[in-house]
Formats: structure tokens, C-alpha cells, sequence
């Protein structure tokens, strides 16, 4: 080698691949050898490469390095390099690299045009039809398969300089197709709209590393879409005009006099929508929009009034059959909405509207008619099924979701029923909402249930509180409490919160079912909690504190949020000398043992687990696979690598994801430490998911930090509005 290369300047080679004799998948490290254009002796390549194929022409630049096996090449910056003798031609025809090409086609088309072949599939494919055998189907296939090909070599090296991943570069590809780079050139930020998980902040990075203005007409068009986005992973449907510019100007780093024209374009283009003051992503609106039509259509599509005695009787009936005494406002309740096309059903904790759901149900199966129950999440479709003794589906299930398809319920296909009830409403997004009606057909009723104090949606929309606010269709509030009786701490401290007050403190030596631990210090309450649960809430009341004892917090990071609480509670109810921290990447992954509890965050219909699923870690193999035993489904689930980012630790929670379940205790811890978080919304739903015990661990100023923030921020959109309109024809 040292004959042929100065071992002392930098490395630089152009040849063919003799042999890939390495090749990471999942990192795309590579290790090749390569035969120089000039020189006998093979080079070793190592470096982040992907693509690259035996009989396949590379240029290579780096620095050369030693290691036990003699000197090689340290990749910096690599390309793909069409071959230009003619026996070159024809072993790169000749690879496998070009499909539809074997040794035989390729020595044919070699024979013909010689080392101009190449040129002539690129730039002439018609040309291809004088040699024998090549018809116009094999002539598209082989331009086609030559342009990918080439087309994908081509974006790898111009994305190489600007730390553009080789993973990146194959989704780039994917989506923009053969003439990436031109449209890349064009317009960087296309990318996060036409690739998932592709952002505008990354889509910018690409574009500076382009070179390309900051006041690219383009790009500050990407810059509002983007500020559309954020807004609705806040929540919003939309925004008004004027907070989009200033966002957008804030984001971009120009001016709004730059961007207020270039909204303008985006709106003459149909890439935004502007509606009553507000300028909204055009499927949000499309959502909007058709959740008011559809709302209408059923408000309008009952043929036939069941008389007020027979509703009577089917009540008093159902009252019967569940063996129960209903009060005057659940009897209210089921007879409105088992009239009504459109009701809803509304109450704080202990009201009574699990009891008044059944006998809903019931009175609907006396009158003969089919009804479906569901809930947004799999654990509030559980407890529902429960408190029925129905089944009851999570709304995607209901509506049969499926990978890469979507929804298969819906204006072609509408659900088999007469009656839909929807419980947990206050989780539900606008777009899902807008699934559900898009299912339903004029003369179907529609029953929503939910407690409008508790936090909205993860998603975009307020549709449980505007359904009410909007006074369109006859809501029932349910005030009159029962559960734990009306002595229940609870239930009166919840009702403090949302009156604004601080709850009332436990006085010394009285068991009750509501305790405040007031600690000021980061360092006493992470000292606490596993005792707490680990000894002395099962000592008292009896409560197994792995099962029935569930901690919530409003923060995942932190030092009293949800990740370093459960590392403390882990090796504390779950000890195990095998349990460590693992790096992965820039984040650290827990690390399972057999028994510790878990939380699956994403629905996967194929394991057949859905987000909020609490399951426990029957057995890890020695590569970190598992087995998931999921009691309430009594599903047993695998993970592997791949797929293990969708579980996280569940010794504790966040309040957001709590919505729609209920645990027998819950411990609650609230700080200062979380004070972007702490509303009083926050603070209520959290109080509101324990049925027999709520122990809050915190400060009064957290306490009183989170009762004095009233309210959530107002999100924007106009479904209130849009129904109100309606009244009038309703």
C-alpha cells in the first residue's frame, strides 16, 4: 500500500467495491473494500455509508488511519460514481444494482452503445429499443429503476456536508423521489410537510446549510404553517391573524411586514384556511366545519318522537332492573337524552353519572334499540364496560382504526347502531370527534358524558365544554352527591379547588379518605414517598401499594417528576440487583426487571394495547426483550428493541395521563418546581381519580399556586360559535 498512497496527506480514492464486508442496518456503519481506478492494491473504507452494493463505483475523500488489521480509509465525504470504461459499464449493469438487468441484458446494451450506455438510459431510453429483446415495458423499468438509483446517489452526496443523516436522506428520497436535490433547491422547508417527524426547525437547518435566505419567500411561509402547527399541539384549532404574524415574525426572526403578505399567499393557495377571524391548518378547518354539518344532520334526523308516558315507564323500569333509586336529575338526564338526537350528560366526581349511564342503557334496550358504548382511551373504555356490564370500545377500535389506513367507519360505512354513548368526553379532540360523527347516520342518537372541569384534550378543541357553552343541544348537570356519601373529603376538596379554596387539612389523629402532607423541601418528599406507599398507606388501609396505589405528578423531568420519582419507587417496590440505567442515544432508557410496572404510551393494534394500558414485566431476556402481562385485558405482550420506546415506567404518572382512569389510592405530588404546569384544572382532575384514598404531598404556595390559575388558557377556535349559529333551526 505504501507503493501506491501517500499514508501521510489526506486519503482520497475512486475505484469500484470489491466486497462490503460490513454493513450495520440500523447505523448504516459500513466497511468496504475498494479496487482503485489506478493502483493493484484494494483499499479498506470504513465510515456511515449506505447503499453501496459490490460492483458499484465510489469516490471517497477522508484521512487515513491504523488499526489491528493495517491501514484504512476514514470516510469524510462520499459519492456514488458512474463507471466510464465499458467493461466498468457492464459489471455495474451486470450487479443486481439496476433491477431488470442481468449479465445477458447488460452485455447486450454494452455491445450496442459501449461506454455511452449509461448516458443513454439516463437521458435517451428510446434509443434502448434497437436492441433486441427490450420492448417499451422493460424500456419504463429500466429508466425508472436507473433514475432512483442515480437519483438517490445524487442526494447523498449533495446532503452530506450539511450533517443530513444517511436514515434522513432515505426519507428525503422517499418522499420527494427521483429529483430530490432539484426540489430540495427549490424549497428545504417542503420537508416538514411531506415527512414525518420532520419539523420546521429541521427543515430550517437543512435549508442554512444550503445556504438559502432567511427571508426566503419559502421559508417564511414554512415559518406560519409551522407556528399553525404549535398552536395545535397547544390545543388551538386556529389562531387570529394577528397572533399567527406576530408568531410566525417572533419564530423567523423577520419582520411582520414580511410575513403579512406571504400569509396572504398562503391563503389564496388553500395551504391555509382564514374564518372567522381566525386562520386555521385546512384539515382542522375541514373538522370544524364538519362536525357543525354533521351535529346538525343528526340534531334534525330523528323521524319520530317516543311519547313523554313511554319514556316514563322505561325509566321507572329501568330504575328496576339495576335495582336502584334514581334522584330527580339522573331521572331528568335519561329522559332527555333518550328523546333528544344530541344530549349531553355532565357532573363532578360522585354525581351519580356511572349510575345514570346504565339506566340510560337500559331504557335504550327496553325501547329495542342497538346501542354502542366507547370511551378515547383503553382504561375509560374498561371502567366503562365495567360499570355496564357492556362492551364498550375505545373510540378507534369502535371505529375500526388501522395502520396506514386510518378509520374504516364513516360516511360509506356508518356504525350498526341506534344510539351511541360517549363517556370521558372532556379527552376528546376535535379531529376524533369530528371520526365519530362522520360515522353516524341521521336518526341515530348520541350520548356525551363528561366532566367539563377536568383538563381538555392532549389534542386540539374544547368540544366537551363547547358543546355546552354553546347551549344548543339540553345538557343535564348532574350536583347531587352520592359516591363515598356526602361526607366525603374527596369529594369536598374537589369542590373547594373548583370554588377556588385550599382543600381542608385532615385534623391530627381522624382517618379520612383525603390527607395534605405539607413538605416544602425536594429532598424530604422524595425521602417520603416510598415509605409512604410502601408502608404506611398499606398499613392503614390495607391497599397493596403496588396494585392499588398509584402516584401522580404534573412533570415528567424534574426532580420530583415522573422519571426520577420512579427510579426512587422501582428499587423501592421493586428491588433487583439487575435493575441499572442504560444509555440510548441521547436519552437514558430504563432498564426492566421482572415485575416492575408499566404504562404503554402509543396504541398498537397489532400487540393489541392501547395508550394508558398498565401492564407488569413478566420476564427480560438477556438482549432486553419482554413479555408484558396487561391484567385488565389479560393480554400478554412481547417487545423487542424496536418497539420498547412505546412502555415507560408506571410507579408514577402524569396527571394527563391518569385522565380516564381511577385507582383505589392516589398520592399526588405537587411542587413549585412544576409551577408552568400547576392549574387548577390540573390539580382537580388529579384529585378526582381516587376512589377510596388521595394523599397530596406539597407546599400550601403549590397548593395555592395551582387554585389561583382559574383557568386554562383560552384555546382558540370557533365550534362554539359555528353551533350557536344552528340554534335557531336546532
Amino acid at each position: 500500500m505504501n507503493r501506491d498512497f501517500d499514508l501521510d496527506g489526506p486519503a482520497e480514492v475512486t475505484g469500484t467495491v470489491v466486497k462490503v464486508v460490513y454493513s450495520n442496518p440500523d447505523t448504516y456503519f459500513t466497511v468496504l473494500s475498494v479496487a482503485p481506478d489506478s493502483g493493484s492494491v484494494p483499499v479498506a473504507v470504513v465510515g456511515v455509508m449506505a447503499g453501496l452494493r459490490e460492483g458499484e463505483r465510489v469516490c471517497v475523500t477522508g484521512h487515513w488511519e491504523r488499526d489491528k488489521r493495517g491501514w484504512q480509509i476514514k470516510m469524510e465525504r462520499y459519492r456514488i460514481a458512474l463507471p466510464v470504461s465499458r467493461d466498468g459499464v457492464e459489471r455495474y449493469l451486470s450487479s443486481g444494482l439496476i433491477p431488470g438487468i442481468g449479465k445477458h441484458t447488460a452485455r447486450l446494451l454494452v455491445k450496442r452503445f459501449g461506454d455511452q450506455t449509461l448516458e443513454v438510459i439516463r437521458d435517451s431510453p428510446e434509443r434502448l429499443r434497437t436492441v433486441k429483446g427490450i420492448g417499451q415495458k422493460k424500456i419504463a423499468e429500466l429508466s425508472r429503476a436507473f433514475r432512483e438509483h442515480a437519483g438517490y446517489a445524487e442526494l447523498l452526496a449533495y446532503l452530506q456536508g450539511i450533517g443530513v443523516s444517511i436514515s434522513m436522506a432515505r426519507k428525503i428520497h422517499q418522499a420527494l423521489g427521483d429529483d430530490a436535490v432539484g426540489r430540495l433547491r427549490a424549497n428545504p422547508w417542503s420537508l416538514a410537510e411531506v415527512i414525518d417527524g420532520v419539523g420546521f426547525r429541521r427543515a430550517d437547518d437543512i435549508a442554512n446549510g444550503l445556504g438559502l435566505s432567511g427571508d426566503h419567500p419559502e421559508r417564511v411561509a414554512a415559518g406560519l404553517l409551522h407556528a399553525l402547527e404549535e398552536a395545535r399541539r397547544d390545543g388551538h384549532v386556529a389562531l387570529p391573524k394577528a397572533e399567527l404574524i406576530t408568531a410566525a415574525a417572533a419564530l423567523l426572526a423577520v419582520t411582520e411586514e414580511r410575513v403579512s403578505p406571504i400569509l396572504d399567499v398562503l391563503l389564496v393557495g388553500g395551504r391555509a384556511v382564514f374564518d372567522r377571524g381566525l386562520t386555521y391548518l385546512p384539515p382542522l378547518h375541514r373538522a370544524e366545519t364538519r362536525v357543525c354539518r354533521n351535529l346538525f344532520a343528526l340534531a334534525t334526523g330523528l323521524k319520530s318522537r317516543i311519547p313523554d308516558g313511554l319514556v316514563s315507564l322505561h325509566v321507572t323500569q329501568a330504575q328496576s332492573v339495576l335495582g336502584v333509586m334514581l334522584a330527580p336529575e339522573q331521572i331528568a338526564a335519561v329522559e332527555i337524552v333518550i328523546q333528544a338526537p344530541v344530549g349531553v350528560v355532565t357532573g363532578g366526581p360522585g354525581t351519580g353519572k356511572t349510575t345514570t349511564v346504565r339506566a340510560i342503557v337500559t331504557a335504550f334496550e327496553a325501547l329495542n334499540k342497538k346501542v354502542l358504548l366507547a370511551a378515547p382511551t383503553g382504561r375509560a373504555a374498561k371502567r366503562l364496560s365495567l360499570s355496564t356490564s357492556r362492551e364498550a370500545k375505545t373510540l378507534h377500535r369502535l371505529l375500526e382504526w388501522v395502520p396506514q389506513g386510518g378509520f374504516q367507519r364513516g360516511e360509506t360505512k356508518p356504525l350498526d347502531c341506534d344510539a351511541v354513548i360517549l363517556d370521558e368526553v372532556s379527552m376528546v379532540d376535535l379531529p376524533l370527534f369530528d371520526a365519530l360523527l362522520r360515522a353516524m347516520r341521521p336518526g341515530m342518537h348520541l350520548v356525551i358524558v363528561g366532566d367539563a372541569d377536568q383538563l381538555p384534550s392532549v389534542g386540539p378543541g374544547s368540544v366537551l365544554r363547547d358543546l355546552i357553552d354553546s347551549s344548543v343541544f339540553p345538557v343535564t348537570r348532574l350536583q347531587q352527591v352520592f359516591r363515598q356519601g356526602k361526607g366525603s373529603a374527596i369529594t369536598e376538596s374537589a369542590h373547594r379547588v373548583l370554588l377556588g379554596e385550599l382543600p381542608s387539612p385532615t385534623p391530627t389523629g381522624e382517618k379520612s379518605d383525603f390527607y395534605w402532607i405539607e413538605k416544602e423541601k425536594v429532598d424530604e418528599i422524595q425521602e417520603l414517598l416510598p415509605r409512604l406507599i410502601k408502608r404506611r398507606i398499606p398499613d392503614a388501609y390495607g391497599l397493596d401499594p403496588v396494585r392499588d396505589v398509584q402516584v401522580l405528578t404534573p412533570v415528567h423531568r424534574g426532580p420530583l417528576g415522573a422519571d426520577t420519582i420512579n427510579e426512587l419507587l422501582g428499587d423501592a417496590l421493586n428491588p433487583s440487583p439487575d435493575r441499572h440505567r442504560e444509555s440510548s442515544g441521547a436519552r437514558t432508557a430504563p432498564r426492566y426487571v421482572p415485575g416492575d410496572k408499566v404504562m404503554q404510551v402509543r396504541n398498537n393494534y397489532e400487540k393489541e394495547v392501547w395508550n394508558g394500558d398498565v401492564g407488569f414485566v413478566h420476564t427480560v431476556s438477556e438482549r432486553g426483550d419482554l413479555h408484558v402481562a396487561f391484567e385488565e385485558s389479560g393480554r400478554v405482550a412481547a417487545y423487542t428493541a424496536s418497539d420498547r420506546d412505546e412502555l415507560v415506567p408506571a410507579w408514577a404518572i402524569t396527571i394527563h395521563k391518569s385522565q380516564g382512569s381511577e385507582y383505589p389510592a392516589v398520592v399526588l405530588v405537587l411542587h413549585a418546581t412544576h409551577h408552568v404546569m400547576l392549574r387548577r384544572t390540573l390539580l382537580y382532575t388529579a384529585l378526582t381519580r381516587g376512589r377510596q384514598l388521595v394523599v397530596v404531598v406539597g407546599p400550601r404556595r403549590a397548593l395555592a399556586q395551582a387554585i389561583g390559575a382559574a383557568a386554562e388558557a383560552p384555546r382558540h377556535g370557533a365550534l362554539r360559535q359555528r353551533l350557536s349559529d344552528l340554534r335557531p333551526r336546532v
